[in-house]
């Protein structure tokens, strides 16, 4: 009598029930790392803009209150990045040990690798962007003063620093447009930013440092909103409240 053998081998409807039971589970795990990915470069963007307010904060603690300066007009090559060496990209970076954006003018595609306090994970740089600087954040173009002579306005005049915008997230030529905070607006990629080259890279929201050094995630609904965030020197609808 020939003994049974066991069937050791999946039907077709156990493995349809396997597969089915893998791709629910996918559908629950990608999200989810998607989502921490998005919430660790929303969180390293907002600490890297952060050690950059508090170096600005210390610069103006040794002048006197003087903010650097802002840099030259429109996007940068490496080259003119050398003929402004007050500017804010040239003085704070080697404060913490990085280097100056001009030292970059040998080695182009270091300013965007890790090691560059420059480099955002989130930015979404050009493909050809070994040519230009291309800053994914910038200092805010609005604290010059009426006489463009005179510079960048004193730290010591700012009447609310913790709602005065000093640094922002800045917009990249492929970078989405949400309105209304990002109008259109020529030589995206500058070493500055004001509300309409305001960029939000993390669902939504963009990351803003204040002048009293402090950062926070900004909505790009509530950019133009001066409760919120003061991009010019003197707000009327705030000052003195």
């Amino acid at each position: 009598m020939k003994s049974s053998k066991v069937q050791n081998a999946f039907t077709l409807v156990e493995l349809l029930v396997v597969v089915s039971i893998i791709g629910l589970l996918a559908g629950f795990l990608i999200p989810a790392i998607q989502g921490g990915l998005a919430a660790a470069r929303k969180a390293e963007s907002a600490s890297q803009l952060k050690q950059l307010g508090t170096l600005a904060v210390a610069y103006t603690t040794e002048s006197g209150g003087n903010l650097p300066e802002e840099g030259g007009e429109g996007l940068q090559s490496f080259s003119q990045l050398r003929k402004e060496p007050n500017a804010w990209y040239n003085v704070l970076p080697p404060m913490a040990g990085f280097l100056a954006a001009s030292n970059y003018r040998a080695n182009p595609s270091s300013f965007y690798t890790k090691s560059s306090l420059f480099f955002l994970r989130g930015a979404k740089y050009p493909t050809a962007k070994v040519n230009s600087a291309y800053f994914a954040y910038g200092i805010n173009s609005q604290l010059q003063q009426t006489d463009a002579a005179a510079g960048i306005l004193n730290m010591n005049r700012i009447q609310k620093p913790s709602k005065t915008a000093l640094f922002a997230e800045a917009r990249l030529p492929d970078e989405r447009n949400l309105l209304p905070s990002g109008g259109a607006m020529d030589s995206l990629g500058q070493p500055k930013v004001r509300d309409r080259r305001f960029v939000a890279r993390h669902n939504g929201y963009g990351i803003v440092v204040f002048c009293d050094g402090h950062s926070e995630a900004v909505h790009h609904t509530k950019v133009y909103d001066p409760q919120t965030v003061i991009w010019e020197q003197v707000d009327p609808t705030v000052a003195g409240n």
